[in-house]
């Protein structure tokens, strides 16, 4: 296997896949296009790709001829909704700069570069219209742990911890300044997320910090020049918040959904929502998983009940249930009747090494070390426009890891149903909901070469997005072969499958019809 590798995990992307059915009469997944990039036997590649809706799509390979500088050479091509190519340029990135991250903008994308041990950046921008580049550098600060980049307008935010507290910066494009948003650098503090209102623009920080025994989550509102206009905190005597998500109504009024946890850790124990309102929360409305109608669907049935009889007992004795999932939150899904909020289940994976032998007296110590994140199942939850909570659902994920902890599932609305899927080993898995009701099963497509005449030899980091529509892009490495014998060719591909809801329910209908 020569050394390639792709990097998808800082950015979203939006590819496709060629795929057959193989469960299902009525399959509804199809293959629209497929696209074949030759891998460079001689170079280390890398390959991202950012969706542009229904402009395209933005691909990005970047490597090194082993013969040639050390300078990184960058290839940009730009497709159309039909996989074809629009334009295509290049960038030859200085050698003394490392890429750090990724961010997709409305016209153009962003790249931020640093030069380690200094505090050198480099932020570059390419243009979707046309593929200009544009550059510019900056002084930041030197060790930066970089969590989030985001480009607002002119202005880069670069958020993350320096010197173990947090930092967010913000660099003009336009003055090449540099300044450091105020009341943020505290001790015991995390970052949760960085919030762009592009329409006010407002910069919202939002933060977790653990103060005298309690955990309170703070939202801090900047304007476009870094001037911190209020302060939002939100907390309980029972529950922490560990996440939240702005919904702006307009610009006194918002929601705020997330989930939350019993004391001040990062296990979930359900979700919530709250009604912001001139920098007041109201009461939060929490909704515990044992109150969401399918989340344990995930389990076997023998499972399932005994969890639930335990949840009722415990209940009945006026005592709380304490659950312990960790929860990857998507970014909100807003419709224009509804909020769908979409989580990922998971648990990191632990390996076991060797006892260690320490002071000259052989202990059960058990070295345990991080070996990717397993996924059990992801959460599909409506709140309608006022932000009340509507309905749940639930897809079970099977033997799922990744070595990076990314979305996997992707939900996208199609008609006036809910599309969940996500890549398993050269498959993709499909289920189709209205709300809380499953109307098209678990179902599996395998994913195949644009040849007829070729087989899919092996997968690599296989990965799946919604594009737009009712289209998805399917994307990954694999290598291709007439036969087993022989190592075949190794290629990046971009699939384009769409999702046709048309048949839903003629099966049943036809079966029902049919004289007995």
């Amino acid at each position: 296997m020569n050394n390639h590798s792709l990097q998808w995990h800082r950015i979203y992307y939006m590819l496709f896949l060629c795929i057959t059915p193989v469960v299902g009469a009525f399959a509804q997944l199809q293959q629209s296009d497929r696209l074949e990039i030759p891998a460079n036997p001689t170079s280390t590649e890398q390959f991202e790709v950012f969706s542009l809706g229904e402009q395209g799509l933005l691909s990005v390979i970047r490597g090194n001829e082993w013969s040639n500088s050390r300078n990184e050479q960058w290839q940009f091509v730009k497709y159309d909704s039909t996989l074809k190519a629009v334009w295509r340029t290049s960038y030859k990135l200085d050698f003394r700069y490392i890429p750090v991250m990724a961010y997709k903008g409305e016209e153009s994308g962003y790249w931020l570069f640093a030069e380690p041990d200094t505090d050198r950046f480099l932020f570059m921008q390419i243009n979707y219209g046309d593929g200009s580049i544009d550059t510019y550098k900056g002084n930041l600060l030197a060790g930066v742990d970089v969590q989030q980049f985001k480009v607002i307008g002119s202005k880069a935010l670069v958020s993350g911890y320096y010197r173990s507290r947090p930092v967010v910066i913000v660099h003009s494009f336009f003055d090449h300044t540099t300044r450091v948003l105020p009341g943020l650098f505290e001790k015991n503090t995390e970052l949760n997320n960085v919030d762009i209102n592009e329409i006010d623009g407002y910069i919202n920080v939002i933060t977790y910090a653990y103060r005298k025994k309690n955990c309170v989550f703070e939202i801090k509102t900047y304007n476009y020049d870094g001037k911190l206009l209020k302060k939002t905190t939100l907390s309980d005597p029972r529950y922490s918040f560990i996440s939240g998500q702005i919904v702006p109504l307009n610009a006194d009024d918002s929601y705020l959904i997330g989930n939350y946890s019993v004391g001040c850790t990062q296990y979930s124990q359900g979700l919530y929502v709250t009604h912001v309102e001139h920098d007041e929360p109201r009461d939060p409305q929490f909704i515990e998983f044992s109150e969401l109608q399918n989340f344990f669907n995930y389990m076997k049935p023998k499972r399932r009940a005994k969890m639930m009889e335990r949840i009722g007992k415990r209940k009945s004795m006026g005592k709380e249930n304490k659950f312990r999932y960790r929860l990857l939150v998507h970014e909100l899904i807003q419709t224009e009747n509804e909020i769908v909020l979409v989580a990922e289940v998971y648990y990191p994976n632990q390996r076991s090494t060797s006892p260690i032998i320490t002071g000259g007296i052989s202990r059960p110590y058990i070295s345990r070390s991080l070996e990717g994140y397993r996924y059990t199942h992801a959460i599909v939850c409506g709140f309608d426009r006022n932000g009340k909570f509507m309905w749940d659902n639930t897809i079970t994920i099977k033997d799922l890891t990744s070595y990076d902890l990314q979305e996997m599932v992707q939900v996208t609305p199609v008609d006036d149903y809910f599309v969940l899927a996500y890549p398993q080993e050269g498959e993709i898995h499909t289920e189709v909901i209205s709300r809380n009701q499953v109307v098209v099963e678990s179902e599996k497509f395998k994913i195949t070469a644009k040849s007829e005449k070729e087989k899919v030899l092996n997968n690599e980091d296989s990965y799946l997005s919604p594009w737009y529509g009712q289209y998805f892009l399917a994307y990954g490495m694999q290598r291709l072969g007439t036969s087993t014998i022989g190592q075949g060719r190794e290629v990046f591909y971009i699939n384009k499958l769409t999702y046709k809801t048309e048949d839903i329910g003629k099966a049943t209908k036809e079966e029902a019809s049919r004289p007995r």
